[in-house]
């Protein structure tokens, strides 16, 4: 089957969003602090400022919820024997940047949790706002550090080439 241009242009839209926020996730990890996910999420607004001004969200935005919440799917999948992860990886959003951080993760907890409670995942964008992105991407580097010992290429790893653009094609 040959690819529309629609198609590839979502999956290209798709790889840069992912590197995007992975290079977030290891920012955050490096430098233990909250602003590279704050900068990742500032870019993805400005993104959709400059395509519809008039519009809160957009596509960027919403590329940019479904890729952190499909890498925690990925890791709750990858660790089914970690009954706990959800703390484990809360705990180490809170040593990495400390327990504001951490408590504003558990509001997007749900993605590492189970498929069921993910789909509550959006209604916290209401209660967090602009920390909506920037604590699904801190609870990623929880995750991350927990789990793939610090490393993002492990969690690029559990996507096996494929992107969140893949869930539409």
């Amino acid at each position: 089957m040959v690819k529309t241009r629609e198609i590839r242009e979502m999956e290209q839209a798709a790889a840069t969003v992912g590197d995007l926020l992975a290079d977030a996730v290891g920012a955050t990890l490096e430098h233990r602090t909250p602003e590279a996910a704050r900068e990742a999420a500032a870019e993805l607004v400005g993104v959709d400022d400059r395509a519809s001004p008039q519009t809160q969200g957009g596509p960027a935005q919403l590329m940019g919820m479904l890729t952190l919440v499909r890498w925690l799917g990925l890791v709750r999948d990858a660790t089914p024997e970690r009954g706990s992860r959800v703390d484990e990886a809360l705990d180490r959003v809170g040593e990495l940047l400390g327990s504001r951080y951490r408590a504003r993760a558990r509001y997007v907890a749900g993605a590492l949790e189970s498929e069921e409670a993910a789909v509550e995942v959006p209604a916290a964008q209401s209660a967090l706002q602009e920390e909506f992105l920037p604590a699904l991407t801190w609870l990623v580097a929880g995750a991350v550090a927990e789990f793939g010992d610090g490393d993002v290429a492990w969690l690029r790893g559990l996507e096996n080439g494929t992107t969140v653009a893949d869930m539409f094609g």
